[in-house]
């Protein structure tokens, strides 16, 4: 009897962690398993979240599939419980094997639903480094994080660009002073958005196959980047407002561009009131808002969670306002209306 052709679908989120992870992914299954491109359909990337697109491409997936997918992976994203549910269902009936690599911390209950097909770990406890999708990927599959494998023949390329994604999305790059890459994490993130989706995909894939020392080719981009970076952020810091949200002091701003940068230069400025820094900072981008803070006591994923539909992780998460007025609601007290959060104008 013929063996069965190996055949991925793929899904991931559309930041450079989740675009990092996917290719990551494929470049680690070509290293162990010898999988090629036509072994894999395209990636469906997607946006997290109640109000974001995950939940809909699996759901599209599983009811529009005539491809013979025998194995199927998530990264850096989680779809919600119902619909993990529903895909379980379905690869158990098409005999797909199936697994979600992610590090978010409102996603890790799913691995005690799912112990054989979640890998959610939100830190390294060999290491005490913080995740991201790209060293989950390390982790699990190689039994290393990527820090560990910078002097390694065989993973060396790889390991590093999967800890300079790493250090960006989880800003060690600001926040541990033994970080491996510092301004480079920040730099590479600014030139993966300076491009159109299609040609970050395609320069992310350039890295994996080249490994760092090609990011040298854009010297001139990333300064006049980093330039623009500055000026952007310096500019909507001086127009910050703030605000207070269940009894903690926030600062906000709108912001198209450089939403984690800018998210935490607004959360170290002082409030006027309590002339203290404030607990958190949110940048506001049409219904969706992304939340920063310095405060070791403030949980932002629960905050994420409980009025803006959302999640994260502890310093760092993002939503989404219920209605363009912007609106929220008390996931916690479910009988009451949405109520009017902000009425704001640019």
């Amino acid at each position: 009897m013929e063996n069965k052709k190996t055949l991925i679908k793929q899904f991931s989120h559309t930041d450079l962690d989740g675009v990092g992870s996917a290719l990551l992914l494929q470049a680690l299954l070509q290293e162990q398993k010898g999988y090629v491109a036509e072994n894999y359909l395209p990636v469906g990337y997607s946006e997290p979240g109640a109000d974001g697109t995950i939940d809909k491409h699996i759901l599209n997936f599983i009811q529009t599939n005539e491809e013979a997918v025998t194995e199927l992976y998530i990264t850096d994203i989680c779809p919600s419980d119902e619909v993990i549910s529903q895909l379980s269902a379905y690869c158990k009936d098409n005999e797909i094997t199936w697994h979600i690599f992610d590090h978010h911390v409102t996603s890790v209950h799913v691995n005690e639903i799912y112990p054989h097909n979640a890998s959610i770990i939100v830190s390294d406890e060999a290491t005490e480094l913080k995740h991201s999708a790209t060293s989950v990927l390390f982790k699990i599959l190689v039994g290393k994080m990527p820090t560990e494998l910078f002097e390694d023949e065989k993973w060396q390329r790889l390991a590093n660009v999967a800890d300079i994604i790493r250090c960006y999305d989880c800003w060690d790059w600001q926040l541990n002073p033994n970080a491996a890459y510092k301004e480079s994490a920040a730099e590479f993130n600014n030139l993966f958005y300076f491009y159109s989706w299609d040609k970050r995909i395609e320069l992310m894939g350039s890295v994996m196959s080249a490994g760092l020392p090609l990011l040298k080719d854009y010297a001139e981009i990333i300064a006049a980047l980093k330039e623009k970076e500055e000026d952007y952020v310096r500019r909507k810091t001086l127009k910050a407002q703030f605000g207070i949200l269940d009894g903690k002091t926030f600062a906000y701003s709108f912001g198209e561009q450089y939403t984690s940068v800018l998210g935490n230069a607004l959360a170290r400025l002082e409030h006027p009131e309590t002339k203290k820094e404030v607990d958190f900072s949110f940048v506001l981008n049409g219904k969706g808002v992304s939340l920063r803070t310095n405060n070791d006591d403030i949980d932002l994923s629960v905050l994420a969670a409980r009025y803006f539909n959302g999640g994260g992780h502890k310093r760092a998460s993002g939503g989404a306002f219920a209605e363009i007025q912007y609106f929220i609601s008390d996931s916690e007290n479910p009988e009451q209306a949405p109520t009017l959060f902000l009425d704001l104008k640019r």
